[in-house]
């Protein structure tokens, strides 16, 4: 948990002095294998879940990248494939983002349906 401090440094702006415990957490994220377990407690997908969507390592870069523990930014790579504010890194990076996952659809424009497919029944879907 992080305690914020506000103070006035020596030349009288003010700044923001964070509890170590942010600097603790960022570093355990550092470890691979903590960073797959803290994020399948955030997303609802287990670890090989995550590394089946193919993003786990570039993820892992991309947080150590950015140098911040953010819960809510963490689920944002995972679900949209980028970094809040920012387009995906790559067009596997939109493929893969979980979003797709959650309501079993192809992302579009990734996946080529074929000629006629509107005439077949959505994969999970029921005929009308």
């Amino acid at each position: 948990m992080s305690v914020d401090n506000d103070f006035d440094d020596l030349d009288g702006t003010e700044g923001r002095l964070d509890d170590l415990d942010d600097f603790e957490e960022l570093d355990e994220l550092a470890d691979f294998d903590e960073f797959l377990r803290v994020c399948a407690g955030l997303t609802g997908f287990d670890e090989p879940e995550l590394r089946a969507t193919g993003m786990a390592h570039e993820h892992h870069r991309t947080v150590l990248a950015h140098r911040v523990r953010d819960e809510h930014a963490l689920v944002h790579l995972w679900y949209v494939g980028a970094w809040p504010g920012e387009s995906p890194g790559s067009a596997r990076a939109y493929d893969g983002a979980l979003v797709w996952r959650t309501f079993h659809a192809d992302p579009p424009g990734a996946a080529a349906p074929g000629h006629g497919s509107w005439g077949d029944t959505p994969r999970g879907g029921e005929e009308l």
